[in-house]
């Protein structure tokens, strides 16, 4: 598969300004989130993500206020953990299209670029497709992250039978196929 350094240059560029959208979108000014909702630091350190919320200075007094701001910091958490898997997906894929781009790479090294980012790309369809499937089945919200052999799963949810982790178990199992032992499932509420 030959590149020129255009394309390639490109397809990064395009790569960042998703990733740098997804984020803005995400967290919004800086000059709001302090005075909004509530003022957090996210801090991503070695793929974890540490979500500390502060209280918010005013109570609101309205139930349906309540239950906005809820959801608005409820949100965040799984926004925060799909941008930073995004993240880390665009690095890898960055990594593969400089080996590709590179004319000294060997064809063996050109060859397992190609299907490392094969791979990538099937994961990436198998999580956002798993997700999917997750909201589908009544959760607000829900993220997958495969890791290797493990796949862990975060559903948005106020609580979680022991037969609704079954089948999330189940559900993760059959399409992303993987044993149940290497499937964790958890739950936010």
């Amino acid at each position: 598969m030959q590149l020129n350094k255009q394309t390639i240059w490109l397809v990064t560029m395009l790569t960042f300004m998703v990733v740098l959208s997804a984020y803005y979108v995400a967290t919004g000014p800086a000059e709001q989130a302090g005075d909004s909702i509530a003022e957090g630091e996210l801090k991503t350190t070695d793929n974890k993500i540490d979500l500390n919320i502060k209280p918010v200075d005013q109570p609101a007094t309205d139930q349906k206020e309540k239950e906005s701001m809820s959801n608005k910091i409820e949100d965040s958490y799984f926004v925060a953990y799909q941008l930073q898997r995004s993240t880390l997906r665009g690095k890898m894929t960055e990594e593969y299209v400089e080996v590709l781009s590179n004319p000294k790479a060997s064809k063996e090294e050109i060859k397992e670029a190609e299907k490392k980012l094969n791979e990538l790309s099937q994961m990436e369809k198998q999580e956002n497709v798993v997700e999917e499937l997750i909201r589908k089945q009544g959760y607000r919200d829900a993220v997958v992250i495969k890791n290797g052999g493990q796949v862990d799963v975060i559903v948005q949810s106020d609580k979680l039978s022991k037969s609704q982790a079954v089948q999330l178990v189940t559900l993760v199992g059959q399409h992303m196929n993987v044993s149940a032992n290497q499937i964790s499932v958890a739950y936010v509420n």
